[in-house]
């Protein structure tokens, strides 16, 4: 939530206070001039960033290139399956999708998050583990996406407006060896399919579909 500052007014001219008056009369007619704009569907809007600022920044050195443990091929696998995922950053990641709840606003208004119009929540319950060398965060290494069954993919920063209960953005961060039970909350449209799947990329995009990890 934006900061609210209160400076104390200072002293000027009444001449000097009419031309500020009027620049920003400008100011709000430019403004106003500029209507707000929406992806068209079915894009779905990201960013290459987490949504979350109170995250504690990302390392600025990357990890290792190779991993110190095995990790799992992509692919598909089942709820409760866990995988060992090597990010491009260098983190390494134990990860067990425990399940997925569609709908899940009731989840979001606990934190007095709504959906946007014509659209609903999906929430991922998952354990994650840092079983890599560097401190960082899932959000700055991974991209965490819900696909519907026949619909477009939406990751973790299509839900900007939201967060789950106990949201994997409420973590500052993860030493190697932090392990947290934690939830990933996305918004897709309302009438998309009630089936789908929760997928990891290594990367902060999903374009490469041979380096996804795919739970359903």
């Amino acid at each position: 939530m934006p900061r609210i500052v209160t400076r104390q007014r200072g002293r000027g001219s009444n001449r000097l206070g009419a031309v500020l008056v009027s620049a920003v009369a400008l100011s709000l007619a430019a403004c106003v001039a500029m209507p707000p704009t929406s992806p068209q569907d079915p894009s779905i809007p990201t960013t290459p960033a987490p949504v979350f600022t109170d995250l504690a920044p990302a390392p600025t050195t990357n990890g290792p290139t190779e991993p110190p443990v095995p990790t799992t091929d992509p692919g598909e696998f089942a709820y409760g399956d866990t995988v060992t995922i090597h990010t491009d950053r260098g983190s390494t990641w134990e990860i067990t999708a425990i399940d997925s709840v569609d709908p899940a606003d009731s989840l979001a208004a606990q934190t007095g998050s709504a959906p946007r119009a014509g659209e609903r929540f999906v929430v991922l319950n998952l354990e994650i583990t840092n079983v890599g060398v560097i401190t960082t965060h899932p959000m700055h290494d991974m991209t965490f996406g819900y696909q519907p069954d026949g619909g477009p993919m939406s990751d973790q920063n299509s839900a900007s407006v939201a967060a789950a209960p106990n949201d994997l953005g409420y973590i500052w961060e993860f030493a190697p060896g932090d392990s947290h039970v934690t939830q990933v909350i996305v918004s897709i449209r309302e009438d998309a399919a009630s089936t789908g799947s929760w997928v990891i990329s290594p990367t902060q995009s999903t374009q490469d579909a041979s380096r996804l990890y795919r739970w359903r």
